[in-house]
Formats: structure tokens, sequence, C-alpha cells
């Protein structure tokens, strides 16, 4: 989306406040100037360019959301990054603890759900067909198609900020869809083990 001349002139509060006031041009300006240097501080937080982008992504999301906290004696670009750090930090202890538990137990019932998961995820298109349409369609143009939110709100014909809560939600009722898929099966394989062996057979 093209912005103004004078949305382009205002300074990152400025543009902030106008935006807790309700416009969304002038926060998708907001995101101009900051998705670049948010990107290259994350990344020194993350292993992979995706995680760093989805942080991104997520920054973006949390400011949106609580932009009615924000006031004018702050300074938009602390505000941000100190978001933007904390969901790298609450990233990197889920991470953490994820490599502990599979370092410390590589063959306990942790591991072997994730293995199952792994095998469930190859049908996730599958249930990703639950979801309602414009989720689906968002969900498959970024991570199908691999295509960036701004061609994927052209497209969908959608700001930046609507694309991506599209997106959240769409990952979210993903989530749900698949969590009956995890647990269940993995409780029935550890009480049939033979039933298990003859899943891993078929695929």
């Amino acid at each position: 989306m093209e912005h103004t001349e004078i949305e382009t002139r205002l300074s990152d509060e400025e543009l902030a406040q106008k935006a807790k006031a309700g416009s969304r041009s002038c926060f998708e300006e907001l995101m101009d100037r900051y998705n670049s240097r948010l990107f290259h501080f994350l990344k020194m937080k993350t292993e992979t360019d995706e995680e760093a982008e989805d942080l991104v992504q997520e920054t973006f999301l949390k400011a949106y959301k609580n932009l009615k906290r924000f006031t004018a004696e702050w300074k938009f670009s602390t505000w941000i990054y100190t978001t933007a750090n904390r969901l790298s930090i609450s990233h990197h202890r889920a991470r953490t603890a994820k490599k502990r538990t599979l370092r410390e137990n590589p063959l306990n019932d942790s591991n072997q759900e994730n293995v199952q998961r792994n095998l469930e995820l190859r049908n996730i298109w599958h249930q990703a067909k639950k979801l309602k349409t414009e989720q689906y369609k968002a969900l498959w143009l970024r991570y199908g198609e691999e295509m960036s939110i701004e061609d994927i709100s052209q497209i969908l014909k959608k700001s930046k900020i609507t694309t991506r809560v599209l997106l959240h939600r769409a990952r979210q009722n993903l989530a749900q869809y698949l969590m009956p898929l995890v647990k269940p099966a993995a409780a029935e394989n550890s009480a049939k083990p033979d039933q298990n062996y003859q899943c891993f057979d078929r695929r």
C-alpha cells in the first residue's frame, strides 16, 4: 500500500498516535519503517530466517493489539523493540526447553509423540481444509507458495494488518485441529504397540 507524503513525514510517535486512533495506513507505515530493523534484531536471537520473520510478524500483531496502551511519553522504537525482545525471550526459552527434553530423554514418550506428530503433519493440508476459506487461502499462500505478507494482502485484497491477523487465527485454528490427532494417537499407540508398527509399515 502506498503511503501519503504527509504520513512519510510524520515521526514514529505521531504515526503511532494516529494508528491508535484507528489509522491502519499509519501503522503500516510504521511496519515499513521497522520491518527490516526488527528482522535483523531478531535474527541474532533465532536459528533461522523463518523464525525471525515469524517473530517480526508476532511483534507487529502484538503491538497493534496493544496500541491502546501506547502513550505520547514513550518513544515508539523503545516500545516496539521491548515487545520484540520479550517475544524472542519466550521463543528462546521454549526452544531450549524442548531441546533439553529431547537430549536428556531421547527415548521417552515425549520423543515418541514427536515422531507421531511428524507423521500426522504429512496430512496437515488435509486438516487445513477445515479452516474458513480465507484462512486456508492465506495459510497456503504463506507456507505452500512461500509468498510475502505484502503479496498475500494484494491477492486477497486486504490490508497487511488484516492479513497478519488472518494468518494468526489460521495457525491457531489449525493447531486445534491437529491436537486431537497427536495426543490420542500417541496414547493409543503406546497401549497397542503392534498396531503402531503396522501404521509405520503402511506409511
